[in-house]
């Protein structure tokens, strides 16, 4: 007796086609949202204070370099009307160690600005793949569910190499690695197929006779070399041994109607279309590979690339856009959910199965918890107005930090000017910031999920 399917309601028990799970998937697209948007916003402090600070250094050195020009024009005009040689000695000396300090300080200025930049790239690079791995955890999970996916193997002689093309959210595109633990390799089509399944593969003359006459293959006796499933088609390329030269290649397509129609070639023979006849067999490889897909998809992965649109995602900007695009696309469910919930401080659901009714919901307070610690920027790139806006939604305390911690015994010896007053002038003398750029420590924090005081977020049910 098959199990009774699992029957989704909204709030108010209209029908709805969404999941069971949608409550947690919501609430997992938010912490995605913010352990994204967190980072962000620091690399973006990092990148302004790390350009502002190199023009605070660029200014003293140049203002340094001047002054140098200066004390040599007057020095030397001085040490000319001297009357004793040994005086102008005296002032070609003093000229020498003026351009010693000179050059000393702007040394000192460099290697500070260096170091300061080195950290800071270090640290936008650990900000960046924290970034890359608040998305991985919630995209990879996903591969079995998604509406696109294309999954190749291939023998390289010695095991197999799994890989997978998948579109779990539209226009985001994942490329997987997988660990099939199967210890059969290469594997045999008997093990996938069953005994007694063959193929035709071409056509020959009959001895006798001089008619054609099809050249069938035994599918069982052969290995599995290379297979590709995509959208409707499937490629596969079979061999009784590794590295033989009669490779038998075949490829399936499902045409509009559903039926299954191939093409099948052996060695360096000309293809043909597979006969009408050869359809179970067809349909037999079909579902096989189908589900030793789904097995191989099932096994450990390991994301290689992410891309969005068509772009590989590298920097800040295009990960943060793809946390855009996954809030866009769950944004009108929330708005669903919201408008059909009895309570407006929850998002609720009811979930029958077996004749049982469950009702499942989460405060739309503790979801907001984690988007109100955002810059005013991107809350509204990555907010969602039915959480933002509900009447018991509180504001989170947040701070802007005003630098980032690298380490606990290192931290990056350069104090920012402040900001311009007006005419982009910063309200700081020259003297100011030479005794901030030497003395001053800026200290960066290293912990991106701190946002105050933030509850556990959980679905609840009742």
């Amino acid at each position: 007796m098959s199990p009774r399917p699992v029957r989704v309601l909204l709030g108010d028990s209209t029908p709805s086609e969404l999941p069971p799970n949608i409550l947690d998937v919501i609430t997992e697209v938010v912490l995605c949202a913010r352990d994204v948007a967190t980072p962000f916003a620091e690399i973006h402090q990092l990148e302004r204070r790390r350009a502002e600070s190199g023009r605070v250094t660029e200014s003293i050195i140049k203002e340094l370099q001047g002054f140098y020009r200066q004390t040599e024009v007057g020095l030397r005009a001085t040490a000319r009307v001297a009357v004793r040689p040994e005086v102008r000695a005296h002032g070609d000396e003093v000229i020498s160690a003026v351009e010693r300090m000179i050059n000393g300080w702007v040394q000192q200025y460099s290697r500070k600005r260096d170091a300061n930049d080195k950290q800071v790239a270090q640290r936008i690079v650990g900000l960046r793949q924290g970034m890359h791995a608040a998305l991985e955890r919630f995209l990879v999970p996903r591969r079995l569910h998604a509406p696109v996916q294309r999954f190749h193997r291939f023998f390289d002689g010695q095991r197999y190499v799994d890989t997978a093309v998948v579109e779990p959210i539209e226009g985001v595109r994942l490329t997987l690695a997988l660990t099939d633990p199967e210890p059969e390799v290469p594997r045999r089509m008997r093990s996938l197929l069953g005994k007694g399944h063959k193929l035709q593969v071409g056509t020959r003359l009959s001895m006798i006779r001089k008619i054609e006459e099809p050249v069938m293959a035994n599918v069982d006796d052969m290995l599995l070399l290379d297979a590709e499933r995509g959208p409707g088609r499937l490629r596969l390329q079979l061999a009784k041994k590794p590295g033989a030269s009669d490779l038998v290649r075949v490829e399936i397509a499902r045409n509009e109607d559903g039926l299954l129609t191939g093409r099948a070639t052996r060695g360096d023979d000309d293809a043909i279309d597979s006969p009408i006849s050869d359809r179970p067999v067809l349909q037999l490889l079909w579902q096989a590979l189908d589900d030793e897909r789904g097995r191989i998809m099932a096994c450990p992965a390991q994301l290689v690339e992410l891309a969005l649109d068509g772009r590989r995602v590298e920097d800040a900007e295009t990960t943060l856009a793809v946390a855009e695009r996954l809030v866009h696309c769950y944004r009108p469910q929330v708005t669903t959910l919201a408008r059909h919930s009895p309570n407006p401080a929850e998002l609720t659901i009811k979930i029958e199965t077996a004749g049982k009714r469950e009702e499942a919901w989460i405060r739309r307070a503790e979801l907001a918890q984690h988007l109100l610690g955002l810059p005013a920027d991107l809350r509204v790139r990555l907010g969602i107005p039915e959480l933002l806006e509900g009447d018991d939604v509180y504001e989170v305390e947040t701070s802007v930090h005003t630098a980032v911690a690298i380490d606990d015994d290192h931290s990056l010896p350069i104090e920012l000017a402040p900001e311009p007053l007006g005419d982009g002038i910063p309200d700081i003398s020259v003297g100011d910031m030479t005794e901030d750029i030497s003395l001053g420590e800026v200290i960066v924090e290293s912990d991106t999920n701190d946002v105050g005081c933030v509850d556990e977020t959980r679905v609840r049910s009742r």
